[in-house]
């Protein structure tokens, strides 16, 4: 036995997420794209006018001067709302949007550990501080995006080794916490979220999204839809070996990208130089002692053309392209956004992935992927955890008759 979804609830879910898809479609267009009548389309969008769903405005710009304007019809963004988090390790950073996803506030707070505590504290603050002024029932969900693996079903963080977590019930802890619905994802894939409905993937139907930070990730989306893999672990570029005589990763396993071209390998790298000789503006940031420096500093050195920090910066980056052309020519994508803590580096970073790719790919699929920096930067995560939200709400029917 099954529950029999009315059709007219049906209907009226194709026609919203069209709405979602295309603000400003026509009556006309959302007939010619779900094959449903005149008359259906006339009354179902009338009913959600009249909730107050959907608005309409006559589309003056776009009139071709001849019989009556075209109407377009638009959901109504703000009548309901929704959370994005992104925890890095480093940062809670979290945005609060409309029901197009598009961002109308945006917090960030350093994490002064890793514990499961401290993290489920530092969401509800931030949900605290994004809905001040608005009323919590308009807010349909909160999408958190997490380091690393996680059992959709379950809504359980697997494991992620840069917060020291495995197995942690993290949907449920928030959900309790926040009394909300809560969609727990891997981070990167959040920001491939991100960048394919408001960043650098938008109107492609395949995005490869890279993070360069404390540990190296990617997320797909593969002919519009997210690719999350059988067990969740899909786009751990991070631990693609590149060198077999290498370091030891944390993952047990030797040489992986994360130990050659993350933001903690890079302050390996540039303590080494230093140690045979190599001068910096490190050292005197420092004062000598070596074992400060970090990644931040490294990648600010850079940027201000200290050339030992250039050099190790764009190494990296090297390493980084080596992944891509193999990445590139697996999954043939669109386009690579790469984002993390090095976009500030800008072509410095971006130029050696960019030849490197080039000269390590398939003709025709490095020829087919455009590889940029993240427009979206430090708000493609929340952006793109925000839109579980959003797509968890669209995909229920009734919607329009339930909670509007």
């Amino acid at each position: 036995m099954y529950c029999r979804v009315p059709f007219n609830e049906i209907n009226q879910l194709r026609i919203l997420r069209l709405l979602r898809l295309h603000p400003g479609i026509s009556r006309a267009e959302i007939v010619r794209q779900t094959g449903l009548g005149k008359a259906t389309v006339s009354t179902i969008v009338a009913e959600l006018i009249a909730q107050g769903i959907v608005s309409e405005t006559a589309a003056t710009a776009r009139s071709r001067g001849v019989g009556r304007r075209p109407v377009e019809l638009r959901l109504e963004g703000t009548t309901h709302l929704a959370i994005g988090v992104e925890l890095t390790g480093n940062e809670c950073l979290a945005t609060l949007t409309d029901m197009y996803a598009s961002p109308l506030r945006f917090v960030g707070y350093p994490m002064p550990d890793c514990s499961v505590d401290t993290s489920v504290m530092l969401v509800a603050r931030a949900v605290e501080e994004l809905i001040r002024g608005h009323d919590l029932g308009r807010v349909l969900g909160v999408g958190v995006g997490v380091p690393g693996p996680v059992d959709s079903d379950r809504q359980r963080v697997i494991q992620a080794e840069n917060l020291g977590w495995t197995d942690v019930p993290l949907g449920g802890l928030l959900s309790g916490q926040l009394g909300k619905p809560v969609i727990v994802v891997k981070r990167q894939n959040a920001g491939a979220l991100g960048e394919y409905w408001y960043g650098a993937g938008r109107g492609k139907s395949s995005v490869l999204y890279v993070s360069v930070g404390v540990g190296i990730g990617s997320g797909m989306i593969v002919r519009g839809e997210l690719y999350e893999g059988v067990s969740g672990s899909a786009g751990e570029i991070g631990h693609i070996t590149i060198d077999p005589e290498g370091h030891r990763c944390k993952c047990g396993n030797i040489g992986c990208l994360e130990t050659l071209a993350s933001g903690p390998a890079m302050a390996v790298r540039a303590r080494e130089l230093i140690k045979h000789g190599r001068s910096s503006c490190l050292v005197d940031w420092t004062k000598g002692v070596l074992e400060a420096i970090t990644a931040r500093m490294v990648l600010d050195a850079a940027a201000r053309g200290d050339p030992l920090a250039v050099e190790v910066a764009q190494e990296a980056a090297g390493y980084l392209g080596i992944a891509l052309a193999t990445a590139v020519n697996l999954l043939n994508p669109s386009v690579v956004v790469i984002g993390g803590e090095v976009l500030a580096l800008g072509e410095l970073y971006l130029a050696p992935i960019r030849q490197v790719v080039r000269s390590r790919s398939f003709s025709i699929s490095v020829r087919a992927a455009d590889i940029v920096l993240s427009p979206l930067g430090r708000r493609a995560a929340p952006i793109g955890a925000a839109t579980l939200a959003i797509d968890r709400f669209f995909a229920m029917p009734g919607i329009a008759s339930v909670g509007w």
